[in-house]
């Protein structure tokens, strides 16, 4: 019987395809590098097999628009998910029952899997690529602070008052629905290209500049399609503050993009709903090593049990199994760090989870800004997968 800790997911070089791996006695080691014990729990996933089933078919893959299909349907983590709401379990209830590993299971390790990623070698990958995620805003004081001094208007602390102080709606916006939005451990966020208007709000000429990006650290939840939070991963909420900045009604384009969410390394599995009181660390080196940024806090400061505040969600939406929420920031980078320059690197850490580093880039123009894992499972050799 195996007892895991935490789930993940990896690209095989071999078999040209994620899988689904579980963790167990996880630690990072002196060098920052994830260890510990991992199993590969692929062969569990047998409810629909969806990606599997089509990658085999060589007419499928023939088909006009078959990458566009394949891309939509599940990984393997989300899979499991499905799997398991089918059969009445929560992720962290099946976890804590023990796992009957499949016959052969491989052994993996972290410590070799926690590496830049390659096609042509097994890497860590986001730990889930949900069909939907979304993130809160300002459910940190000294994020309504910061946002209050940047923007010069009052929305922030009246949202930061009304989840505090009244338990009332939270902000809630779209982080991503496809693959292409999300980015795991070693890839790289994306630096919006785009310029700012030529005008002020009052209609003042001011300098046009490359929207860009910061960083928002940032604790995330995956929840079941019922609302239950069954694990917790670490998140980087990349936004063009300098786009939310101009207007309020640019929000949705300064943080949903491609590259805009950064998940992982793992998601610790835990059946708490309120607050798993994690520490989280944040830092951001120069394209030559230079630390230029550290700060730490920790989730215990979020304005409301977490659990009222996918119940805010869930009143008007429709959840998704494996859905992902990221739940606000209390680091908010300054100077020379507010908005990243391309070969930055970040790292947030926390202990329980292990370390999520992530570099930067301009969105290309003709060219994807990290692996497309759905194209490179298509265009695999035939034979390989499950």
């Amino acid at each position: 019987m195996l007892r895991i800790t935490h789930l993940g997911q990896y690209w095989s070089a071999a078999r040209r395809e994620v899988r689904l791996l579980g963790c167990r006695d996880v630690s990072t080691g002196p060098d920052g590098r994830l260890d510990g014990a991992a199993v590969d729990l692929s062969d569990l996933v047998l409810l629909p097999g969806w990606r599997g089933e089509l990658r085999r078919s060589s007419s499928f893959r023939s088909r006009p628009g078959a990458l566009w299909t394949y891309a939509a349907l599940p990984f393997p983590a989300v899979e499991l998910v499905e799997q398991l709401e089918v059969r009445g379990l929560t992720v962290d209830e099946w976890a804590a029952a023990g796992i009957d590993a499949p016959p052969g299971a491989r052994e993996l390790s972290l410590a070799l899997l926690d590496a830049p990623p390659d096609p042509d070698a097994d890497h860590l990958v986001a730990p889930i690529m949900p069909r939907r995620a979304m993130a809160f805003g300002v459910t940190y004081r000294s994020s309504a602070l910061e946002r209050e001094t940047e923007g010069r208007r009052g929305d922030y602390g009246y949202v930061y008052r009304a989840v505090k102080e009244r338990s009332e709606r939270p902000e809630i916006f779209v982080k991503g629905t496809s693959p292409e939005h999300f980015v795991g451990p070693g890839g790289r966020m994306a630096l919006r290209r785009d310029l700012t208007n030529s005008e002020d709000m009052s209609g003042r000429r001011t300098p046009r500049a490359a929207a860009g990006c910061g960083i928002e650290p940032e604790l995330a939840i995956a929840v079941h399609s019922s609302g239950r939070i069954w694990g917790y991963t670490l998140a980087d909420d990349v936004s063009s503050n300098r786009l939310e900045n101009e207007t309020l009604l640019y929000l949705a384009q300064a943080k949903y993009f491609t590259g805009s969410l950064v998940l992982g390394p793992l998601i610790l599995l835990s059946p708490e709903q309120d607050n798993p009181r994690l520490d989280i660390a944040a830092r951001i080196f120069s394209a030559r090593g230079e630390l230029l940024f550290e700060r730490a806090t920790s989730s215990e400061r979020i304005s409301a049990p977490l659990s009222s505040l996918v119940r805010w969600v869930s009143s008007h939406l429709r959840l998704t199994p494996g859905e992902v929420i990221s739940t606000g920031t209390d680091v908010v980078p300054d100077g020379r760090v507010k908005v990243l320059e391309e070969g930055m690197t970040v790292e947030i850490a926390s202990p329980r989870i292990g370390v999520l580093r992530h570099g930067a880039a301009p969105l290309p123009e003709d060219a994807d800004l990290n692996l497309d894992y759905s194209r490179l499972e298509l265009e695999g050799e035939p034979g390989h997968g499950r």
